[in-house]
């Protein structure tokens, strides 16, 4: 895995850094997180819908991050970025916001799913009372953008970081690079939904058995080939039942929805009945 650029800074930045004595180097986790299709919401749904979602997500942020004493540094259109002096810290947040944006959608308040994505890195930023600068952001982004939606991604940095590797449940993705020229950097994902966590866990059992029973019986391809696929039947059993309930979760989330839609005191007001500023 390569060494990030943030934990060596160039000399051409150290000696930079030497001549502005008010700024301060230190090392920080930063949180990156991304609410989806903002945009989208906003041409099918219009700007009270829109204006409606950003200042939920950002309440939930907010109460996340300031109960992890994390600081809010910037919140630009669906985009937001904090940072925590530990890492435990920034993905207590981090999988706090998830558990609350899940409560959101199945309290059906939208007639859509709601999904953030948070890419977290550990790593020496320039900090200024309540701004943040330096590669350890534009690393944060990247492992952000490489998440899928409703996802963690932490880099090997903030894993590494972590004080408690059993509270949260983690573990190594995938390899992400960040450019054609960049070197492979270790993702490693963290899981918040207690469905996933045990679907994961099954197979990740599998797995290792299956290498255990592989070394035993090498020759027993016959075998082998069973139990490859009973595992893989089990799996898709698994997922199956993951997926049915969320199948039957939308079922009843589009009935809600034109249950309010049809219902004169449930409705969402017109703007001529919203209140003018």
């Amino acid at each position: 895995m390569g060494q990030l650029s943030a934990n060596k800074p160039s000399e051409a930045k150290t000696k930079h850094d030497r001549e502005q004595p008010d700024i301060q180097k230190r090392y920080v986790t930063v949180m990156f997180s991304d609410i989806k299709g903002v945009v989208t919401v906003s041409e099918h749904e219009g700007d009270w819908i829109t204006r409606k979602l950003k200042k939920i997500q950002h309440d939930f942020l907010q109460a996340a991050i300031e109960k992890n004493e994390g600081v809010l540094v910037q919140s630009i259109n669906d985009g937001n970025l904090a940072y925590f002096k530990d890492a435990l810290s920034a993905l207590r947040a981090a999988v706090q916001i998830q558990k609350d944006i899940d409560h959101l959608n199945m309290s059906r308040t939208f007639n859509f799913p709601v999904l953030v994505r948070t890419g977290i890195h550990s790593g020496y930023g320039v900090v200024d009372e309540d701004d943040l600068d330096g590669d350890v952001v534009i690393t944060a982004s990247h492992f952000e953008s490489a998440a899928d939606w409703g996802g963690i991604l932490l880099s090997e940095n903030t894993y590494q970081n972590l004080l408690d590797k059993s509270e949260i449940y983690c573990r190594f993705m995938k390899q992400i690079r960040f450019s054609d020229n960049a070197e492979n950097f270790n993702a490693y994902k963290a899981f918040w939904n207690q469905l996933e966590i045990e679907l994961d866990l099954r197979e990740q059992l599998l797995v290792t058995q299956t290498e255990q029973e592989l070394k035993l019986k090498p020759k027993s391809s016959g075998w082998m080939a069973h139990r490859i696929m009973w595992g893989g039947a089990m799996s898709v059993l698994l997922a199956a039942l993951i997926l049915g309930v969320n199948f039957s979760w939308n079922s009843v989330f589009a009935e809600q929805h034109r249950t309010i839609t049809n219902s004169p005191s449930l409705a969402i007001p017109s703007l001529a009945d919203r209140p003018t500023r």
